[in-house]
């Protein structure tokens, strides 16, 4: 069920943040060192591990196998660091995932918790990219995953065709697309704003699943006119507007938890910032539920 813990595991291997910054010489001896301090039967298993940055009848390099199977510990930055783990690196990847990994600074562990209901003899999956490339069209996400990892995607999401996948597509790009819009309404004034506002009318008023959130904002109507808006403030609610659309396309969409989550916690800052905190009630609600998913319901981050 969603929030289960299905495992949890110390890195057996970890590259600190500055791994990323020094020449490719240093880091790969560093690599080296690390290798031959592990038991025999941690080697073996280190070297059992796939290496996607060789051809099919190369032999494996320890760098290679780094690169491939390597997790960052903690949200992904220039100041993170990273690790490897025998038994997670062996998780399948799914554009429509079952199960997300999460870092758990206090036990200094990774742990696999289940996001869906999973099926009975259902295999259980991670998603291995971010948000920027789960927003790709299918051809584009079949490709990346084939260039870094070695392997086309053989997802729901990616066996999808004629309509469903020209569907799935659009939404997949509207997610991205609506970042750089919703961050316009925000940051920029004047007849930009406005387009970006006009553009998407469409979009706010014919999302039926979110009148209810729309309406808590106690500030202008359901049926996206927005009469009752301050003037004001217009640009800042239709971001909020949007950014609920995009929090439901991405949940529809099957993206990754922790990507959802940070919409909720941008439109609890929007709101708060601006004083209309009964705009960010729904978003409060389902980011503690994403929270209990991701971190279990004990954990510090869902409390």
């Amino acid at each position: 069920s969603p929030g289960e813990l299905l495992l949890a595991e110390s890195p057996l291997i970890v590259v600190p943040w500055w791994g990323r910054v020094v020449p490719a010489r240093e880091k790969r001896e560093f690599l080296a060192r690390e290798v031959r301090g592990l038991t025999k039967e941690q080697r073996k298993g280190f070297f059992s591990l796939h290496d996607s940055k060789v051809g099919e009848y190369e032999e494996k390099t320890i760098d290679g196998i780094w690169r491939t199977n390597n997790f960052a510990l903690g949200p992904s930055g220039p100041r993170s660091d990273n690790g490897l783990f025998l038994r997670i690196s062996r998780f399948n990847h799914s554009c429509v995932p079952y199960a997300e990994f999460v870092w758990n600074e206090d036990l200094r562990m990774l742990e696999i918790r289940a996001i869906r209901v999973i099926p009975e003899g259902e295999e259980i999956t991670i998603c291995y990219f971010s948000l920027l490339v789960a927003a790709r069209s299918q051809k584009e996400r079949r490709e990346y995953l084939e260039s870094h990892y070695g392997f086309p995607c053989d997802c729901l999401a990616c066996n999808l065709g004629g309509e469903e996948r020209k569907k799935n597509n659009l939404e997949r790009s509207e997610v991205g697309r609506l970042q750089g819009r919703i961050e316009s309404l925000l940051y920029e004034f004047g007849d930009t704003a406005e387009e970006e506002r006009d553009i998407h009318k469409d979009d706010i008023t014919n999302d039926s699943s979110q009148e209810r959130v729309f309406s808590d904002l106690g500030m202008f109507e359901c049926d996206g006119r927005g009469e009752d808006i301050d003037p004001e403030i217009v640009d800042i609610v239709t971001a909020i507007k949007l950014s609920y659309h995009r929090l439901g396309l991405m949940d529809r969409l099957g993206f990754k938890l922790v990507s959802q989550l940070r919409i909720c916690s941008s439109i609890l800052e929007i709101c708060d910032e601006w004083d209309l905190q009964q705009g960010g009630r729904e978003a409060a609600t389902t980011g503690l539920r994403i929270a209990h998913h991701l971190y279990g319901t004990q954990s510090k981050q869902a409390k």
